[in-house]
């Protein structure tokens, strides 16, 4: 993983290679799967647990922990809920139309 990540940093910036001292290593500890998760797509069908502390939203699921700040998703909230709002609107109303087609056939 090292000498991906140097590979990376060599090839983002120029970084000519140099011995990975203890401070390094330290602070890449753990987010070489931050950096190689970070294009990937969590999906949360169903929560298990939620809480709240030091000013954070924890979401746990199936899926893993969703860290969430409260003051940042205080000023999403708004957007959020008008967001789930219309995608649940347009279900509802496609949901009605196919109740209605087959209403429709079964009545013909």
């Amino acid at each position: 993983m090292k000498k991906e990540l140097l590979k990376f940093i060599k090839k983002e910036t120029g970084f000519k290679q140099h011995p990975i001292t203890d401070a390094i290593e330290k602070y890449f500890n753990g987010l070489e799967v931050e950096w190689q998760d970070k294009n990937k797509q969590m999906y949360i069908h169903e929560t298990q647990i939620l809480s709240c502390s030091d000013g954070e939203l924890y979401v746990d699921g199936k899926f893993g922990q969703l860290v969430w700040n409260c003051e940042t998703l205080f000023t999403d909230l708004p957007h959020i809920v008008e967001m789930v709002y219309k995608s649940r609107n347009e279900t509802d109303q496609r949901v009605k139309e196919q109740i209605e087609e087959i209403t429709r056939l079964v009545t013909i």
